[in-house]
């Protein structure tokens, strides 16, 4: 669970977008996004924050931009697509690989065959026991779960801004 301090709301987006930038360095990831309810409290939005490894190829940059242009056509409903299980269940959840699952299980399947999205993972932030975003992280091939890469990832994300040099 990360729980993240909700005194300073400005430093929000700048808090989301270095964790991203942490996670996928820490875990050495291809692509991290943020997905946010919205006002009411009843979708999934994605944040116009994410993430591409800037290691990667700029064909590998290019094809991360893609899909998240792509995504951000989605809106999603409690249990809905992988943030939005996660939404309900309010634990981490792993998909092996997002490219074979069905379109009822991961919404973006096409997208991920079109992209080359393989291994996905994401777990819930909270604000006060709220979930206020959702951290998503993909990369290029299929992994089975992997706890120590979870934890990892859970530790990169909650260190507080300035700590990353």
């Amino acid at each position: 669970m990360i729980d993240f301090t909700c005194a300073d709301a400005s430093m929000f987006d700048d808090n989301l977008a270095a964790a991203l930038k942490r996670v996928c360095q820490a875990i050495n990831w291809d692509y991290g996004e943020v997905w946010i309810p919205n006002n009411e409290g009843t979708l999934l939005e994605i944040s116009p924050i994410w993430y591409g490894h800037q290691s990667r190829s700029y064909d590998r940059l290019d094809a991360l931009e893609k899909f998240k242009i792509c995504s951000e056509k989605f809106v999603l409903s409690i249990d809905e697509g992988l943030p939005g299980r996660i939404w309900r269940s309010r634990k981490t959840e792993w998909i092996n690989d997002v490219s074979i699952q069905s379109e009822n299980y991961f919404l973006r399947n096409n997208l991920a065959k079109a992209f080359d999205i393989k291994a996905g993972f994401g777990f819930p932030v909270f604000c006060d026991q709220e979930i206020i975003g959702i951290l998503v992280f993909f990369t290029d091939y299929v992994c089975g779960e992997n706890h120590y890469l979870v934890q990892l990832a859970v530790s990169a994300a909650i260190l507080l801004p300035g700590d990353d040099g």
